[in-house]
């Protein structure tokens, strides 16, 4: 290239205001806005392949890709009801290419011979296993290696309490997919890198979505790609993005739902409807709390209802096909499992916490598997669960956990960003269309929605706001005429993307500058915030290098997967590592801020901390 003037195409042409371009970089050529995209999310693949090599298996991950693979084998067995199929399908998918075997602990616990000694309610309490034991069941207790859970090994002349169609089968769940992948007959490693790798692929297509979104809302490229960046720089993200759990397939899902229902609001058709119908019953099987779209199309169309004012008998006609186009996609799903739930005794019914509604329209209620999932998800966000936050522990919640893990989350610049890009939006709120509009109202629902759960756990259920927040920064950046505040925009998304790079590959345990980052996250938060168990194999490199040939362990995480990296060592608790007094402790930190371990907190610091997560003490 001989000149240095910019000549049409030898330059990138990427709208950022209008009127301003970025052609003025000399010297490059002129580069189609998908080829940039493209690498914008191939960079984001390579962030999170490294990851899924490199962690641990997760709490949750080996119950979410066990039920997924019994759902694709046809399997009668319930084990995740609270999720529905479609999500762990996709990530069990990879599993129907390889020679996945079941040992007889497995099948054992598949046949309801082996099982808890207690049982999780739709709603309530959990309770005995003997309150639901069919007449003339015996049983006896058994413990299984490697940390000699103990279950309860059933011999029963009729049908065991699996088989009942009410029963809810979490710790079953949890114990089976920890053989399943770590029984030593399959190779565990492969498994988990083969489904991690599937859910990578759905963490990209929500990317996709977000660019095509903005670009559409926009019709400005740098707006598009400025969306998509902070979804591939996004640390929540890149951590669950390559995690076998359900919550990206949720992100999606919901994703693609608003988005064609603002399309839906945009222009109003059978067509549009029919597609924003179905990818609502899409998002709706891939996780049960995107009953969430209901309110939020209800409030979006509520305010674009002045646009159009369409015939009334338009919108009978418009909202019966978008019903049953997703009523089309449930059906499919859930294809073969059609049969009303089974009756029940009230006696039953008490003991399963089965709802009032439920009992009341169990006949009509097809299929009876989605409105049992809405029903155990309902019970759960009611029921609460054990959190932490800023050293406290709560069965309860508090209504600010999300707002405030949401900022301690996410980089400064994306705070700064998402802040900006909402003032914008509302200040010029009268002239936005349905696209950049939908996504706004959609992530402040959903927050909104969130903040009444008493289920507060992690950000990861909050994954389905970014991509929206994402568009709307985009539609933001696309209406700012003033070329300061532009260039400000795409500076904060390089500090973002300079901070998150720096953090590979440690995306789970990532916190805010602003609070010193994953070092101190632990003053916090923790759960799937921090240490979900994702650093055994780091541990395992820590102790080779430092040449400890066995541990004392606490772990927050599998213990199978402990077992599988061969690392010697004698699992404790608070109480029991009191009577050590020479050797090596190493204590996962989401057990470590829990009171019984306040003791250790106050009486030592640690000799070393792995992957910041596990920390490690040495005595005397």
């Amino acid at each position: 290239m001989s000149s240095c003037a910019p000549t049409g195409g030898d330059f990138v042409d990427i709208d950022i205001e209008p009127g301003l371009k970025l052609a003025t970089i000399i010297g490059m050529r002129k580069v189609p806005v998908i080829w940039t995209a493209s690498a914008l999310l191939v960079t984001m693949a390579v962030l999170m392949i490294g990851p899924a090599r490199q962690d641990s298996t997760t709490v949750d991950e080996t119950s979410h890709l066990a039920a997924g693979y019994l759902y694709w084998k046809g399997s009668a067995v319930r084990m995740v009801s609270d999720h529905p199929p479609l999500s762990q399908m996709v990530l069990a998918a990879p599993l129907l290419f390889m020679d996945v075997k079941f040992s007889d602990t497995a099948l054992a616990i598949l046949r309801g011979e082996l099982v808890s000694e207690w049982m999780v309610p739709w709603d309530g309490a959990p309770r005995s296993i003997q309150e639901v034991l069919p007449v003339g069941c015996e049983g006896h207790y058994v413990r299984l290696p490697p940390l000699g859970d103990v279950m309860v090994q059933l011999h029963c002349p009729a049908n065991y309490p699996i088989d009942n169609w009410y029963y809810f089968a979490p710790p079953e769940s949890q114990m089976f997919g920890k053989v399943f992948v770590y029984d030593g007959l399959n190779d565990g490693d492969a498994m988990m890198f083969a489904g991690r790798l599937a859910q990578i692929a759905v963490t990209l297509l929500t990317g996709a979505v977000i660019f095509f979104w903005t670009r559409r809302a926009t019709k400005q490229d740098g707006a598009a790609l400025m969306a998509l960046a902070l979804w591939v720089f996004n640390p929540a993200a890149l951590a669950h993005g390559h995690l076998t759990d359900t919550d990206i397939g949720s992100a999606f899902g919901m994703t693609l739902a608003i988005y064609l229902w603002a399309r839906f609001l945009e222009q109003p058709n059978v067509r549009t409807a029919a597609l924003s119908g179905a990818a609502t019953g899409l998002a709706l099987m891939l996780k049960f709390t995107a009953v969430i779209l209901g309110p939020i199309f209800v409030v979006t169309l509520a305010v674009s209802w002045k646009r159009f004012r369409p015939a009334i008998q338009s919108w009978w006609k418009w909202g019966a096909i978008f019903l049953l186009a997703g009523w089309i996609v449930i059906m499919i799903v859930f294809f073969g499992r059609w049969a009303p739930a089974p009756r029940l005794s009230e006696t039953e019914a008490a003991i399963f916490g089965i709802p009032k509604w439920f009992k009341m329209f169990r006949p009509f209620l097809i299929p009876p598997g989605f409105f049992k999932g809405i029903a155990q998800i309902l019970g759960h966000a009611k029921d609460g669960h054990d959190a932490y936050l800023l050293g406290e522990w709560s069965h309860e919640g508090w209504w600010y956990y999300f707002p405030l893990v949401f900022v301690l989350k996410c980089p400064v610049s994306l705070v700064v960003l998402i802040v900006g890009g909402l003032v914008v939006f509302i200040k010029r709120a009268r002239s936005t269309g349905a696209l950049e509009q939908t996504a706004w109202l959609g992530a402040g629902l959903y927050l909104l929605s969130a903040m009444t759960s008493h289920v507060n756990i992690g950000i990861r259920h909050l994954l389905p706001i970014f991509p929206l927040l994402s568009v709307g920064v985009g539609c933001a950046l696309a209406k700012l005429s003033n070329r300061k505040l532009v260039i400000a925009a795409w500076v904060l998304l390089a500090w973002q993307a300079v901070i998150v790079v720096l953090a590979y590959p440690l995306y789970l345990q990532f916190f805010t500058e602003a609070v010193g980052g994953a070092r101190e996250g632990y003053k916090y938060l923790v759960d799937s915030n921090y240490d979900w168990g994702q650093d055994a194999k780091r541990l395992k490199k820590f102790l080779e290098e430092q040449r400890i040939s066995h541990i004392y362990l606490d772990y927050f995480g599998t213990q199978f997967s402990i077992e599988h990296l061969k690392i010697p060592n004698t699992r404790v608790s608070a109480e029991t590592a009191k009577q050590i007094q020479h050797g090596t402790l190493v204590v996962s930190v989401s057990q470590l801020m829990r009171p019984e371990w306040a003791w250790l907190r106050a009486s030592r610091q640690p000799s070393a901390r792995v992957a910041y997560t596990l920390f490690v003490y040495e005595f005397p």
